[in-house]
């Protein structure tokens, strides 16, 4: 709505805001109303409430909604100006964003914040976002993780879910890049879910193995096949 009063006239955005603050000061603070229109993408009245309070800032939370909705717009221009050295928001405060602005992003798959977080912020992502981005199969995602080093500490659980949900390409990657590994849980999950290539696969070329849990459940969702290799080349229970 802000953005089609806009277009019409310029000065009403900061009449609508200030009609917000007024009218629902209770429930609306000044902070949280800044967050809610970046988060929305409304770059015209947060530019518009920046020029004429500059003591009002958008806080990390609105940065963060920003990226994970895609407003590559809006990130760019908070993040120019939570650096300019004269502006009240460098002097007083430092909220930027977080590691959660870049681990939503990557989850929605806008790539080009994501591009633009890694290459004007310090803040990265989450431990989380490799298995996240493994379990949803985003091996591009993946494949950027790795290449800038923000793969985090979580390898072995990105592994196992990205076996479990049949994601062979993102095995295939963590297979050869990765240096944590997977569990029994990897094997376990391909056979009950039944994903054969990816169990032939960690048979072949892992050493974690799985267990009679993971053939048991491959029998009980009709994965016979899977079951009776796993049988045959697994060691006993």
């Amino acid at each position: 709505m802000v953005r089609l009063v806009a277009s019409f006239a310029s000065g009403v955005p900061w009449e609508l805001y200030t009609y917000i603050q007024t009218t629902y000061q209770t429930a609306v603070t000044t902070l949280s109303a800044l967050d809610f229109a970046a988060s929305k993408g409304e770059l015209n009245l947060v530019q518009v409430c920046h020029a004429r309070r500059s003591s009002q800032v958008v806080t990390c939370a609105g940065m963060d909604a920003a990226a994970s909705n895609g407003h590559l717009d809006m990130v760019e221009w908070l993040h120019r100006h939570t650096h300019t050295p004269l502006q009240f928001l460098h002097e007083h405060r430092n909220e930027g964003c977080t590691v959660f602005a870049m681990h939503n992003a990557v989850v929605q798959k806008h790539m080009a914040i994501v591009g633009y977080l890694q290459s004007n912020r310090s803040e990265g992502c989450t431990s989380y976002t490799l298995v996240r981005a493994a379990q949803l199969g985003f091996l591009d995602v993946v494949e950027f993780l790795f290449a800038n080093e923000r793969q985090g500490t979580s390898g072995r659980q990105a592994f196992d879910l990205a076996a479990t949900n049949g994601h062979f390409e993102v095995v295939r990657f963590l297979h050869a890049h990765s240096t944590q590994g997977c569990t029994t849980q990897a094997m376990d999950g391909a056979a009950q879910n039944g994903h054969f290539n990816i169990v032939k696969f960690l048979h072949m070329h892992r050493t974690e193995g799985g267990t009679a849990m993971g053939r048991a459940r491959a029998e009980a969702n009709g994965h016979a096949e899977i079951a009776a290799y796993l049988k045959q080349h697994l060691p006993p229970a």
